[in-house]
């Protein structure tokens, strides 16, 4: 093959083998070494080597790639007080644990635990991890093992490839080449994919770790809200049922007055500024400690002032307000509420001049209500004399019957006579004649239920040799007279009678 070439392609190969096994070289000891382990193992040691001491052994051999002597001498050191000597715990690490090579397979040859070789790729595995370490430990062992197994493809399918090239077959060596490109690729698929899902992990824990943080601020609030707001005694509930049932038996209260149920309304909330609101606070505090003589005051309040001198003392708009009495007919009174220098609270019932306690304006009112302000007085009808008043005014004399031929006749025949009628007693005179007036309107009984009906026949048997009859024979039949009931004959005497 003439664009493969062989001596280029085997510089480059070797070089990418020694990198590969020096990056794995640098990460002895690896990062399974010095695991969390148990404190008991689960399997059962020897007289010369104590089982509690066995999870501790595993845990300084898993992940280290050095030879056996160096390991177990270290490892001895590390055990500390009461661990036995270095021959026992190298005995005890060829029971426990594999030197095993992920890189090129070693010759029969080689000494496995005594190797020191590089392109091997060694490292010591533990045998049964479940029975010195706890489960995450476990599971970082395993994928540490995952790892490593796919570095060492790669390392062996480099060096298988620089073996060919040292031999010059371009064509096996391309296909060798072909091999470590697709071991790469599967490393990179592998290590993207890793990536994705420790991505998506933090994710997740990210999402999770917002979720508490919400949950824990929505709880505070709310605790700190129920501690900011008084609790209100608890009401015991009582069902629609109940409710009826014993409504019957409560006393309503008495609904008040519509006048009395008027109130007011709130005065608006004057607007002061914050600086005056502490200059206020600043002179009654300055006042309370050291308070003025009152003459002093009281002249200062009387003393007149120029009009273009402005008051020290801020007169604010006084209060308005709606009165209403229950005794009240009409709408309630706008006033202005003031206060009065005579009645104050200690003297609650003292009388102001200024105020007139003999006003009453519902009699003001009711003295309004007769007279008529505006429009015409309907009521005055000594202008309004009609200039003939011997003649009718009658505009629209078809409305009137007086002047028809027959009126009055008319309206006599009309009339009924009005007969007074009342209910005669027995034995007194008209009895005869009332009832024959009454004999149309008497009740009749068709049937007397005092008669007893006449009991019915018993049916006759039919016999076999009997013929039955035919339709032309039903009309040459002879029907027997039927027995007259006691109801047909009063019918029959009650109608002839009348004949």
């Amino acid at each position: 093959m003439a664009d493969f070439d062989v001596a280029a392609k085997l510089e480059a190969y070797r070089g990418e083998l020694g990198a590969q096994v020096n990056a794995i070289q640098e990460k002895s000891p690896f990062e399974d070494y010095r695991q969390p382990y148990l404190n008991e193992a689960a399997v059962s040691g020897d007289d010369a080597f104590p089982s509690s001491l066995l999870p501790r052994l595993a845990s300084l051999v898993q992940g280290r790639a050095e030879p056996l002597a160096l390991v177990a001498t270290e490892a001895q050191a590390e055990l500390g007080e009461g661990a036995p000597a270095v021959d026992v715990v190298v005995a005890k690490i060829r029971l426990v644990a594999e030197r095993k090579a992920y890189g090129v397979n070693p010759k029969k040859a080689v000494v496995v635990a005594d190797d020191e070789s590089q392109i091997h790729a060694w490292c010591w595995e533990v045998s049964a991890p479940e029975a010195y370490f706890p489960a995450e430990s476990v599971k970082l062992i395993k994928a540490a093992r995952q790892a490593r197994s796919r570095e060492g493809k790669l390392v062996k399918a480099t060096a298988k490839l620089v073996d060919v090239l040292i031999k010059g077959d371009a064509t096996k060596a391309k296909a060798e080449e072909e091999k470590v490109l697709k071991v790469k690729r599967d490393a990179e698929a592998q290590r993207l994919k890793a990536e994705v899902a420790q991505r998506k992990r933090e994710e997740a824990a990210a999402k999770k770790e917002a979720a508490a943080l919400k949950k824990r601020e929505k709880e505070a609030a709310k605790a700190a809200k129920q501690n900011a707001s008084p609790k209100k005694p608890a009401k015991a509930k009582v069902s629609n049922a109940s409710k009826s049932v014993m409504a019957g038996f409560l006393s309503k209260a008495p609904k008040r007055d519509s006048t009395e149920s008027r109130k007011a309304p709130p005065p608006k909330p004057a607007e002061v500024s914050t600086v005056r609101t502490v200059a206020l606070l600043d002179a009654l505090e300055k006042a309370r400690a050291a308070p003025p003589p009152l003459e002093d005051l009281r002249a200062e309040l009387r003393r007149t002032r120029a009009a273009e001198e402005e008051p020290e003392v801020q007169i604010l708009e006084p209060r308005r307000g709606f009165f209403a009495f229950h005794t009240d007919f009409g709408p309630p009174r706008r006033k202005e509420v003031t206060r009065s220098a005579v009645v104050t609270a200690t003297s609650p019932f003292a009388r102001d001049p200024a105020v007139d306690y003999d006003y009453d304006s519902d009699e003001e009112r009711y003295a309004n209500e007769g007279l008529v302000e505006d429009g015409e007085d309907l009521s005055d009808g000594e202008d309004l004399e009609d200039e003939d008043d011997g003649e009718l005014d009658n505009e629209d004399g078809f409305f009137c019957g007086d002047d028809d031929e027959g009126g009055p006749a008319q309206r006599a025949a009309l009339e009924r006579e009005v007969v007074t009628v009342s209910p005669l007693k027995a034995g007194e005179a008209g009895d005869a004649d009332r009832a024959a007036a009454l004999a149309p309107f008497a009740p009749v009984v068709f049937f007397d239920p005092r008669v007893p009906l006449p009991a019915e026949p018993a049916p006759r048997k039919r016999s076999s040799a009997a013929k039955p009859a035919t339709p032309e024979d039903a009309p040459a039949a002879k029907k027997k007279k039927g027995a007259v009931s006691t109801g047909q004959k009063q019918l029959t005497a009650f109608f002839g009678a009348k004949k």
